[in-house]
Order: structure tokens, then sequence, then C-alpha cells
């Protein structure tokens, strides 16, 4: 009788296990997708603001696309959790294993990433074409870029 208890209460165990091992993959992929979609979007709103800069679009999109910014970048800690290495869907990107072995750079670099984008909206919102090519380009390089450039892979197929 006390073997049959061992034995069961060890299967519940491992069918416990089993079941979180599941969730846990769920998840990591549901996390993946989520993070192609904030980039996604972060990628349209700054679509949104070189439309402007290129006649393309009007000031009252580029400001929602500014102010969008301002709040996706607060969102990028959550969704790079460790446990959630590996490419995006398309299989082009992948975060570099520097974005949890060197956490406080990565933060560091989302909150310089961050400060650009505050700065983007102030001269998206003064309407300047001038200052929000440059608040633009900054962001690009020493934002967004910066972040990439130290954090993303390409992956070669």
């Amino acid at each position: 009788m006390r073997s049959s208890m061992k034995l069961l209460a060890l299967g519940a165990v491992l069918a416990i296990g089993a079941t979180s091992a599941i969730a846990l993959a769920a998840d990591k992929e549901q996390v993946i997708k989520d993070r192609q979609s904030l980039m996604k979007q972060q990628g349209g709103d700054l679509g949104a603001i070189k439309a402007y800069l290129d006649d393309k679009g009007d000031l009252a999109k580029a400001t929602a696309a500014a102010t969008d910014l301002t709040q996706t970048m607060k969102k990028i800690p959550d969704v790079f959790p460790p446990g959630t290495e590996g490419p995006n869907p398309e299989g082009k990107w992948a975060p570099k294993a520097a974005v949890w072995s060197d956490g406080k750079g990565f933060l560091a670099a989302r909150d310089t990433a961050a400060a650009k984008v505050d700065a983007l909206l102030v001269a998206v919102k003064g309407g300047d074409k001038a200052k929000i090519q440059e608040a633009f380009a900054d962001v690009g390089k020493n934002g967004c870029g910066a972040c990439h450039g130290k954090f993303r892979e390409e992956l070669k197929k």
C-alpha cells in the first residue's frame, strides 16, 4: 500500500512537472510573439514620424506615434523576461545573451532610448521639422540603434 501511495505521489509530481514545462514553453512562445509585436508597433510609430518628416504624413499622426513610443518604451522589460531567449517569429533576429547576462546594461540602454524618445516627443509637439529630424536621428542612432547594436543579433540563414 505504501509503495502504491509513493508511486501515485511520484506520478502526480511528474504530471505536474510536465504540465508546467508545457505551460512554460507556451508562455515563452507568447512572450516572443508579444516582443515582436511591440517592436513592430514601435517601428510603425517611427514610420509615422518619418512620414511627417518626408511630407507624406501629418503632424497629428506623428504626435500620436511619438506619444505611443513613450509608452511602449516602458513595456520593454516586460517582453524580455529570463528564459525567453530565441528568435523572433520570422527567424531574422534574436536577442543576444547579454540581454540577460548584462541586465543592468540592457535596462540602461532602454532608459537611454526612452530619454531620446521623450526628447523626440517634445520636438514633435513643437512642430519644428529641423528639431524633429535631429531628435529622430538621435533616437535611431543613440537610442533604438544603440540598444539593437549591443543586444540584438541578425540571424543568418
